[in-house]
């Protein structure tokens, strides 16, 4: 018999969190609420990670686009509220710091808005959306159809987490407004301000960038069993300069991983190190001015999307009940491990995969 991971420790935990609090609230649901939408306020809770706040942007676009007048306001976290620091769709960021005096304060703050709708954009249960739901005072509160239901007034059904894009099963909540999205009303949204986009230019300038075709291999993840190998990456550049003499080959890279960049580019001297970075939307600028893009599975995939960069995309999917986060509705190549270890993909792979892409984009 296996050993529980931490990671199904937690998730279990949760699970019990979510049923727990369940067992303790009563809510009385609204099969129907009919408010004037056009000047509704709306507060969407989206406090996980950068990857998960930019799938949702096509939302805020889509109702503010219905709606002008509506005002939307967005419950974020230390880690992902400057992804929409640009967005002019949105009014009001609210931080959540998981200090509980802070929470307190914040909650309170959040009350005094009084939000005709709080909107639950998290697509599992979430223990802690569940509580925010329940705690921030809005009129109505809406979300998909899974355990956490009961905090919920509005359900909207929950489409296959296997069949269906993450983007095209967040939309359906419009729906719960008269808005029925179609695929080619979602955009992921992603805007760089002026100086970052000047910081990239300067940068890209120095090399003599500008005009070559440029490739970006994004080497940071999110954990140590997505980062893909300095000898990969390696082999990978010396198939690139080999078969596409003409391209530039810009390794981004976050300051924590700048070690393995320059270990990289010890080995590979011909490749351009991106620039440390102090913000998001300067690592943001960089991908924007890219030709084609191979990284793991990060927040750079779907600034990919945004910016309408075909990409190869490294996967690590432990269950195949889920479907991965692909770029939306952007030209890529999937790679895909069932293994907790992204280096189970090979070289060759990658490379067999960004010919293909190539090949694709010339028509």
């Amino acid at each position: 018999m296996s050993t529980p991971t931490l990671k199904t420790i937690e998730l279990w935990f949760r699970r019990f969190l979510v049923s727990f609090v369940g067992k303790l609230i009563t809510k009385k649901k609204k099969t129907t609420y009919r408010k004037n939408f056009s000047t509704a306020k709306y507060l969407f809770i989206r406090q996980d990670r950068i990857g998960d706040v930019l799938v949702s942007t096509p939302l805020f676009s889509l109702l503010k686009k219905q709606y002008p007048n509506a005002i939307i306001d967005v419950f974020l976290s230390t880690n992902n509220h400057f992804t929409l620091l640009n967005n002019h769709n949105i009014r009001k960021r609210w931080i959540y710091t998981k200090n509980i005096f802070e929470t307190i304060k914040l909650i309170k703050d959040i009350r005094k808005e009084r939000y005709d709708f709080a909107i639950d954009l998290i697509d599992n249960p979430s223990a802690t959306s569940t509580l925010l739901c329940l705690l921030v005072g809005a009129r109505t509160t809406v979300g998909l159809e899974k355990e956490n239901s009961y905090a919920y007034d509005i359900c909207i059904p929950l489409l296959s987490r296997r069949e269906v894009h993450i983007v095209e099963r967040l939309a359906q909540l419009l729906t719960a407004f008269d808005i029925h999205p179609v695929p080619e009303q979602l955009v992921i949204e992603y805007k760089t301000l002026p100086e970052s986009k000047l910081f990239a230019s300067k940068y890209y300038q120095a090399y003599d960038l500008c005009t070559k075709h440029k490739i970006g291999i994004n080497i940071s993840a999110g954990s140590d069993t997505r980062f893909w190998g300095v000898n990969n990456f390696v082999h990978l550049i010396n198939y690139l300069h080999m078969n596409y003499q003409g391209y530039a080959i810009i390794v981004l890279n976050s300051p924590q991983h700048r070690n393995y960049a320059e270990q990289i580019k010890a080995l590979a001297p011909a490749v351009f190190l991106s620039p440390i970075t102090s913000t998001f939307d300067q690592y943001a600028a960089l991908i924007e001015q890219l030709d084609f893009l191979i990284t793991p599975d990060t927040a750079a995939v779907h600034l990919a999307a945004a910016f309408g960069i075909p990409s190869v995309v490294l996967y690590i999917q432990l269950n195949p009940e889920l479907r991965i986060w692909e770029p939306y509705r952007t030209p890529c190549e999937v790679l895909i491990t069932q293994y907790d270890d992204i280096k189970t993909i090979s070289p060759n792979q990658v490379e067999e995969a960004f010919d293909r892409l190539v090949q694709r984009t010339k028509h």
